[in-house]
């Protein structure tokens, strides 16, 4: 699977959870700082489904 630019709330309606509850799952992610940043890069868009256990 190729990753693409995604937001933080295209991101967090994918895995049906609140905004909130993604920004806490991502602090606890190795290498991934965002900070307040809502338009993720691939690469952290793929540690981020990585980190949920999602095959892609």
């Amino acid at each position: 699977m190729r990753f693409t630019f995604k937001t933080k709330q295209e991101l967090s309606t994918f895995f049906g959870i609140s905004r909130q509850t993604l920004r806490r799952k991502m602090k606890e992610i190795d290498g991934l700082d965002t900070g307040r940043r809502q338009l993720l890069y691939p690469y952290e868009v793929r540690l981020i489904f990585e980190a949920f256990g999602v095959d892609y």
